[in-house]
């Protein structure tokens, strides 16, 4: 198994966005307009030097509604994902918002996203150390300041992702993408295979094997429970939940793109439109 450098930066060229893909101010500009534009509410989580973490919620929740929960950002030097959040945001209209109560986390780690950098400006991961026990999340030795940040306002996040949860991540060593997926069966069944299938629209699909020291097949790690957020969330209550894996070995835009289909077509998936 390769390791990835926690400090080891990233840096691409958006031409989307006419910027270098860690262009915080950037990012955060472009955020509160599609935000504003939207209406959609920003509750601070806190902060982690001088960024806060946000979560972004629907303007009114209604009751019967999904609620559906997308992050991006875990990782600093996985920037297609707050990048293809953005693309996606600035695509969608506030109908949106009449058949899904949609919250949003949309760079859980600034400080590593400013540098390029995997981990928090301590060296922490950011999406570990989400512990599920006696039938709560807690904290562990290894949980980063964004973590527990999270944790802090775990049932506002466990409410928010009821009806599923999608986190965008990339793997900076791979060609190819695939997908962590969690489902209430023992085989894959279409949220799974969709997502995946949403991203080999765009890349190759990674072979059957072990990446990270789990198994692939077809594309899919399926129903592995780990520390991350995702897992975490899908042991408290999330009905189905996934972790895309978009290739940064591939062009920066076309991750972004691939970014912004899987937020959508999770949508469709978790929230399908009225007839």
């Amino acid at each position: 198994m390769v390791s990835r450098s926690p400090f080891e930066s990233f840096q691409w060229k958006s031409d989307i966005f006419n910027c270098e893909s860690t262009d915080i101010d950037n990012f955060y500009l472009q955020l509160e307009q599609e935000m504003s534009r939207l209406g959609m509410v920003e509750k601070k989580l806190g902060e982690v030097g001088k960024y806060s973490v946000s979560l972004y919620q629907s303007p009114a929740a209604k009751s019967g509604l999904p609620s559906l929960l997308i992050c991006a950002g875990f990782h600093g030097e996985e920037s297609a994902g707050p990048w293809g959040l953005l693309h996606f945001l600035s695509e969608a209209s506030v109908e949106l918002f009449e058949r899904v109560n949609l919250s949003i986390l949309p760079l859980v780690n600034p400080t590593g996203f400013k540098r390029g950098h995997r981990f928090n400006k301590f060296g922490e991961n950011p999406n570990r150390g989400f512990e599920f026990e006696n039938g709560k999340p807690k904290a562990n030795e290894g949980t980063s300041v964004e973590g527990k940040l999270l944790l802090e306002h775990a049932q506002l996040l466990i409410a928010a992702s009821r009806d599923g949860i999608l986190t965008c991540h990339e793997d900076v060593l791979s060609h190819d993408a695939y997908v962590y997926s969690f489902e209430p069966s023992q085989v894959p069944g279409r949220f799974s295979l969709d997502l995946r299938d949403t991203l080999a629209g765009y890349f190759p699909i990674a072979v059957d094997g072990e990446i990270d020291g789990c198994p692939v097949k077809d594309g899919l790690i399926f129903n592995h429970f780990d520390t991350s957020f995702e897992a975490c969330l899908v042991r408290s209550g999330a009905r189905v939940g996934a972790c895309t894996e978009t290739p940064a070995l591939q062009n920066f835009d076309q991750r972004v793109l691939a970014n912004s289909a899987a937020m959508t077509h999770f949508l469709a998936l978790c929230a399908p439109l009225c007839d």
